[in-house]
């Protein structure tokens, strides 16, 4: 973690439990009590040169029910999640016994190597890291955006993580443990609720208080939703742990009574008036709707942080991350079905993101006007269902912003490595054209946006052009294009944008 945040983190509220020490470089969680493994893939770990030690590989999937997406219909995802100080081996075998005969890692600067043997995949990795691993060409060997009629799509992930500082004793004063199917106390004389192994259901809005933690291990599933019910109570929170908060068992508002679908949140993580607030390590699955929303203005002497966090989701409203004014995003994987990361907070480091039907990597409609750097960011797959809209992309406005920003902003070191994008990677529109929509922009301009380093796999396959399109009151001015490449090769022209009357003073620099 960053030195800055690390020292605010490591607060007294955070040392109410003895923390248990780390005494290995590699571990790895056991089975979950009560839950079903991947039905797809199984997956061991070692040290290099050690003992393999079998892994739970989780599964969240696609069902078919009002909210989710029919396009990804019976589509799953496996993922593990264990803890390592150094390198590891990784090994990947399917349940069903069919050989695997190819493996690519993605971020793929983020692995040593990746090799199939006798029918399985090895993947090495370094270091703590938060990848995917492409099985058999499923994803980078088809287009799996708009018009996609194939098999439902079976991916993995491998969540390295680093050792998690703060894990409770079950036993230690201040924690209270809660067993499977026991009600948790949604208040007491404890600052830790611990949810033991196995399978919870907290209901949705699941009420969280100030100064207080719930910690989830890497063995724990808890379904439900995280919210606090008052504005003055939503500080010096900890959500945190390897295991899974899951929506699964929530439903989307579509499928909802109107008169009941706004009665509870279904966010999986709602905190209104979040200061010193952070959720780290665990994984949010299913979501019934946005997935973390810490909300809070800018106030940087009080920082929020969402680090080591992963997100799965297939419905409509399924975004990512809204870190509103006061959230710092680091080391993060984001496969999203509707937005992925708002253009807020105070910055955005080291995050993997992936999008398969309908939503956008950044999207800059709340762009702020002061300094915020977004870096060392991997798109590894920007697919969608739809074409002639406004949603989707990389970078995108769609005629949403709502005040003048981009001063101070920079992206760079951004790779969009997906070899077969549906639509094209900017969208910044204050005004949407047609064919796209109709979408218009309050008045202010965006302006002054620094993009260093973006590098483009590849153009839309669908031919889409890169739009830049500004409204009369709400101009596109002075952005700065330092080392933006596609498919390779330098962009130094602005014929490479689509352009109104309303844009002008681009630069772009080799």
């Amino acid at each position: 973690m960053n030195t800055l945040f690390s020292s605010i983190f490591l607060t007294p509220i955070f040392l109410t439990a003895p923390l248990i020490p780390s005494a290995a470089a590699l571990h790895v969680y056991p089975p979950v009590p009560g839950l079903a493994a991947s039905e797809h893939y199984t997956v061991r770990i070692r040290q290099p040169g050690g003992d393999w030690q079998s892994a739970f590989a989780w599964q969240t999937a696609c069902k078919k029910e009002a909210g989710y997406f029919e396009h990804l219909e019976g589509w799953t995802h496996t993922y593990v999640n264990f803890e390592t100080s150094g390198a590891v081996e990784v090994e990947i075998s399917r349940v069903n016994s069919q050989p695997i005969r190819s493996a690519v890692v993605h971020p793929k600067h983020k692995t040593s190597a990746s090799t199939v043997k006798d029918g399985k995949a090895i993947v090495k990795l370094e270091k703590p890291c938060l990848v995917a691993v492409d099985i058999d060409g499923q994803m980078d060997s088809q287009d799996t955006g708009k018009g996609y009629k194939g098999p439902p799509i079976h991916t993995i992930s491998l969540f390295a993580n680093p050792p998690l500082a703060g894990k409770p004793h079950p036993d230690a004063p201040g924690v209270r443990t809660v067993k499977p199917g026991e009600k948790p106390p949604a208040d007491g004389d404890w600052s830790t609720l611990y949810f033991l192994p196995g399978v919870h259901d907290i209901g949705a809005a699941f009420p969280v208080h100030a100064g207080r933690h719930y910690y989830i291990p890497g063995d724990t599933i808890v379904y439900g939703s995280f919210h606090n019910p008052e504005w003055k109570n939503g500080h010096d929170i900890r959500i945190f742990g390897h295991g899974t908060l899951s929506g699964a068992r929530l439903k989307h508002a579509d499928a909802l009574p109107k008169l009941f679908a706004s009665n509870k949140s279904r966010k999986p993580i709602e905190i209104f008036g979040a200061k010193d607030t952070q959720v780290e390590g665990i994984t949010v699955a299913d979501s019934a709707n946005h997935s973390i929303m810490l909300i809070h203005p800018h106030e940087p002497e009080h920082p929020n942080a969402v680090t080591w966090t992963k997100i799965f989701t297939w419905r409509a409203n399924g975004d990512g991350i809204n870190p509103f004014g006061n959230t710092l995003i680091e080391d993060c994987f984001l496969r999203t079905q509707d937005d992925s990361l708002y253009v807020n907070g105070l910055g955005i480091r080291r995050v993997v993101l992936w999008n398969d039907a309908n939503g956008s990597s950044f999207v800059l409609s709340s762009i702020p006007q002061r300094k915020l750097i977004i870096e060392d960011c991997d798109v590894i797959y920007s697919r969608a269902t739809w074409h002639k809209w406004s949603g989707g992309r990389v970078f995108n406005i769609r005629g949403e912003n709502n005040e003048p920003g981009g001063e101070g902003v920079i992206f760079r070191n951004i790779r969009i490595t997906d070899p077969r994008p549906t639509l094209q990677q900017f969208f910044l529109c204050m005004t949407v054209p047609e064919p796209y929509g109709d979408a218009k922009s309050k008045p202010g301009d965006l302006s002054g946006i620094l993009f260093q380093n973006i590098h483009i796999a590849a153009p839309s396959v669908l031919g889409e052009p890169q739009l830049l399109w500004g409204q009369k009151d709400a101009r596109i001015r002075n952005l700065t294009f330092e080392n933006l490449t596609i498919g390779g090769k330098p962009v130094t022209d602005a014929s490479f944008f689509k352009t109104n009357e309303f844009v002008d003073g681009l630069k772009l620099r080799p």
